[in-house]
């Protein structure tokens, strides 16, 4: 199947996105970088072929039967957290209102799960309509999660292994 739409010319560069992305979102590939032209950048940046492989791999996913591909900030989030994961230690991914938390979020909880062995991913939020949005995103993108009701809740499912991904609101901590 088609895995990703590109168009580009010599003065704009390159955009791309999935078989049914309106000509509105298409997304531009945004990295540092010597090469002036910037058509041929992005096909060198976007397209080499471990990276490429990568995104098909890693980082494409469906949202309730859409499909979607990450931004540049998405990606590079995810690859820089990663690394960081991979040496034991933590960080932050700053993002804005409309910056793709959700799917950033999707793309590495599922990383995690699949490349550390035992792991757990827990997401914590701090407003209850975010909390139930993250469910619905995950459940959208076919990972299952469970949202803990209650701070006793959250406790109990710390307190076995299963299941592998939660989500809470922060509020809930410190409060039997």
């Amino acid at each position: 199947t088609i895995q990703l739409v590109v168009a580009g010319n010599d003065t704009q560069g390159l955009r791309y996105g999935t078989i049914e992305t309106t000509e509105t979102y298409y997304l531009a590939w945004k990295e540092p970088s010597d090469i002036k032209n910037p058509l041929d950048k992005s096909i060198l940046q976007l397209f080499d072929k471990k990276r490429f492989l990568e995104i098909i791999h890693d980082f494409i996913l469906f949202d309730a039967g859409v499909k979607k591909v990450p931004r540049h900030n998405q990606y590079f989030g995810v690859k820089a957290a990663q690394e960081r994961l991979k040496k034991s230690e933590g960080g932050i991914i700053w993002h804005t209102q409309g910056s793709g938390k959700s799917i950033t979020m999707v793309l590495l909880s599922r990383w995690v799960r699949e490349n550390i062995t035992d792991s757990r991913v827990l997401v914590i939020t701090d407003r209850k309509e975010l909390d139930e949005q993250i469910e619905g995103d995950f459940l959208g993108a076919g990972e299952e999660i469970y949202r803990c009701a209650s701070a006793k809740d959250l406790i109990d499912n710390l307190n076995t292994s299963q299941p592998p991904l939660l989500c809470s609101l922060v509020h809930k901590f410190g409060h039997q």
